[in-house]
């Protein structure tokens, strides 16, 4: 899993600086007036892209957000019985992406992306993908936690999140 995290976070991070090259490549020659309309076509394929690697390597280092004004209320029981359920709604909400985003990217194939003849689809499969990771990602870290060799709770104090 630790390999999956560093490809990950390598392959958007490189994703990333080809945003910004591209970003600025397309905006200096506009303002040459030789503008390159592609470019920022291709960012912000690549910028989807890197937006779901990114939500995954965050995931999978317990660095997304929580508001657990209410939960930190309960016993810490009921926060890990909670923790669970979260577990298992984004589970079931991530697997329905992966099924919906994957008919989104079939009804996307032929469309072109903007001015490039580069398919719509490619834009698209991040959202399957992306959620496929995020899917084993959660799944991975149920199991764990069922099998005791991972903590799993909601509301910390030292802002551990879900």
């Amino acid at each position: 899993m630790r390999a999956l995290e560093k490809a990950e976070e390598t392959v958007g991070i490189t994703l990333f600086a080809a945003v910004c090259l591209l970003v600025l490549l397309g905006a200096v020659t506009r303002t040459i007036g030789m503008p390159l309309i592609w470019a920022v076509d291709v960012a912000q394929l690549l910028f989807a892209w890197t937006a779901v690697l990114g939500a995954d390597v965050a995931l999978k280092r317990w660095q997304h957000i929580e508001i657990d004004i209410l939960v930190r209320a309960f016993p810490a029981s009921v926060r890990r019985l909670l923790a669970y359920a979260w577990l298992v709604l984004i589970i079931v909400f991530l697997a329905a992406l992966v099924w919906l985003g994957a008919e989104l990217t079939l009804l996307n194939l032929e469309r072109e992306l903007g001015d490039t003849p580069i398919s719509y689809g490619w834009v698209t499969a991040a959202i399957p993908v992306g959620a496929a990771l995020m899917l084993l990602t959660t799944t991975v870290r149920l199991v764990r936690g069922l099998m005791g060799r991972q903590a799993i709770t909601t509301g910390s104090v030292d802002g551990m999140v879900l």
